[in-house]
């Protein structure tokens, strides 16, 4: 199944259509094996505090810039991995590293991003904190 969230524009911004047919030896099974598995690692790193069903249901201009900057990362780091070492660009690896950052950040609960929430049954955000507290226990008898 293709992926809706990202398309071949999204990819122009940073890579020339050329160099990414080339890369991919026009064969847009790796590309869009690459978007399958950025996308799976994004999720990974969202899926406890953030609705990533909503979030990569969206298209167009209603997409998150930050989540489609993810996606491209991953990418195109995916997507080299097919060439050798040599000719991947640094900064290939240098947004990549940055991106795989933000994505434990986030994962650990270390950062927050402005994306739909996870919501409880009565609508509140899902947390992994429970608001207020149990009675104090006693060793007393």
């Amino acid at each position: 199944m293709a992926n809706t969230f990202i398309v071949r524009d999204d990819y122009l911004h940073r890579i020339q259509d050329k160099h990414l047919k080339m890369i991919v030896e026009e064969n847009n099974n790796f590309l869009e094996d690459a978007e399958v598995t950025a996308q799976s690692v994004i999720t990974d790193a969202l899926h406890t505090r953030y609705d990533c069903e909503v979030i990569f249901s969206k298209t167009g201009d209603d997409r998150a810039r930050s989540v489609v900057r993810w996606m491209i990362n991953l990418v195109l780091y995916y997507i080299h991995e097919r060439i050798p070492d040599k000719f991947v660009p640094e900064r290939v690896v240098k947004n990549y590293d940055d991106t795989t950052f933000i994505l434990f950040e986030i994962a650990d609960g270390k950062k927050s991003v402005d994306l739909p929430r996870l919501k409880n049954d009565d609508d509140t955000p899902k947390t992994k904190f429970r608001w207020g507290s149990e009675v104090r226990r006693s060793h007393h008898s």
